[in-house]
Formats: C-alpha cells, sequence, structure tokens
C-alpha cells in the first residue's frame, strides 16, 4: 500500500473566530462611544429645557415685582400692569408682570386672559386684518387657570412673550384682562 501524507491545512473556522473574537469588542467599543454621545446631548438639552422653565418660574424681574407691590399694596389698585410697553425683537422674549388685589369680601377665585387687540406698521396704518391672531397668541405664555385669593390678598403673575423670528415688524398691542371665575370682568 501506498504512503499516505497527512497535510494539516489552517482550519477556515479558526481564522474566523479569531476576526469575529476581535470584531466583538470592536463594536462594543463603538456602541459605547454612540451612547455616552446621546446620553450627553440629552443631558445638555434636559438642562437648556429646566433652565429654561427656572428662568420662567422667576418670572416678573425685582424692579416689575417691587413696582406691582407698590401698586397693588400701596395704591390699592384692583388690577396693576406696571411697565405695560416694550421694544422686543424677533425670536426674543420680554416678560410682563400683572398683579391683582382681592378687595372683594370674600375668597374669590380669578384668571387672567390675554389676547390680541391690534396690529400697527411702522406707517401707523391699522395691519391686523392680514396677521394670523391665532398664531400671535401662541407667543404668550402664561397660567390661564383659576386661582383663589383671600380677601385683601395680592397675586403676581408673569406673562411671558416670545417674539417669533418669523414675526412682521410691527407694534402688536395686547389687551390682558382679568375675570371672576363667573367671567366678569375685574378690575
Amino acid at each position: 500500500m501506498g504512503r499516505r501524507d497527512l497535510y494539516i491545512l489552517p482550519s477556515f473556522h479558526s481564522a474566523m473566530n479569531k476576526k469575529a473574537a476581535l470584531e466583538l469588542p470592536v463594536n462594543m467599543l463603538v456602541v459605547v462611544i454612540i451612547s455616552i454621545v446621546i446620553l450627553a446631548s440629552g443631558i445638555t438639552l434636559m438642562y437648556k429645557f429646566v433652565g429654561g422653565a427656572e428662568d420662567f418660574k422667576k418670572g416678573i424681574d425685582a424692579k416689575t415685582d417691587a413696582e406691582l407691590e407698590r401698586l397693588l399694596t400701596d395704591q390699592g389698585q384692583k388690577v396693576a400692569l406696571p411697565l405695560y410697553t416694550a421694544t422686543v425683537e424677533q425670536g426674543k422674549t420680554h416678560v410682563f408682570g400683572i398683579g391683582i388685589l382681592n378687595i372683594r369680601e370674600e375668597t374669590s377665585q380669578f384668571r387672567v386672559q390675554v389676547e390680541l387687540s391690534k396690529v400697527v406698521d411702522a406707517q401707523e396704518q391699522d395691519i391686523t386684518a392680514s396677521v394670523d391672531k391665532a398664531g400671535v397668541e401662541k407667543w404668550l405664555l402664561y397660567d390661564f387657570d383659576l386661582f383663589s385669593l383671600q380677601q385683601n390678598e395680592n397675586h403676581k403673575q408673569a406673562i411671558s412673550v416670545n417674539v417669533d423670528g418669523a414675526a412682521l415688524p410691527a407694534q402688536y398691542i395686547f389687551n390682558a384682562k382679568v375675570f371672576l371665575a363667573s367671567d366678569e370682568q375685574y378690575g
């Protein structure tokens, strides 16, 4: 009988196992890096939202707060809206303060309502009809829910106006009104 030679060839499977063994840690490293980037982006975004909410929560600046306190307590005004005009650029925000003093003889519920009244262009022409009223009123951020005040108690509320970046350059006039729970206007 003839001689049989034994040849040892490298196994295809062992080469694949080595390649797979190397790919697994590399893939894991890529997944970890992507996860860290997404987590960091999420945390940054969360801080922006929380920071913006805190700024709005602070709401009224010290000067407006002091003026509201003076008008409500010293002068006894039922509704006070000091510093009620401002020039706000497109894409910017301004916070107004409104104060309510309950001079009724019982605890009462109140709510604030702000609506667009008129829009005037640079030539002082009324252009209200050409403006999307609902879109402009979306610039407003304030608490429109009912709140209770005891007799002689006052409440200060922030009204934030965030002018849209695509807003027409004009003078926007808003009416801020205070109503009782019965929808009777107060002050």
